[in-house]
């Protein structure tokens, strides 16, 4: 059991995005069997589409986030964290 933050994407080139989660931590939409056996600190997301794998895929970050505590981070979180308030 890991107590890492991992990352969900949709694609592999999208790991750049959370440069804090380790290349072994970040799990493709389509591999939910990946997060089994996982309590990570944190979950960092993109955006998975609307495909009926995206869905399972949400509803089992969501069922994770519930049972660890951990945060659920959506990629556009993080980029308007990044924007200067003028």
């Amino acid at each position: 059991m890991t107590q890492e933050p991992i990352a969900v994407v949709y694609g592999y080139h999208q790991k750049r995005m959370f440069p804090e989660v380790k290349p072994e931590n970040v799990i493709p939409f389509r591999l939910i069997h990946l997060l089994k056996g996982r309590r990570p600190s944190a979950i960092y997301r993109t955006g998975l589409g609307k495909s009926a794998a995206a869905w399972r895929m949400l509803a089992e970050l969501e069922d994770l986030a519930w049972q660890t505590g951990a945060p659920i981070i959506h990629e556009r979180q993080l980029r308007e964290e990044e924007i200067p308030t003028p």
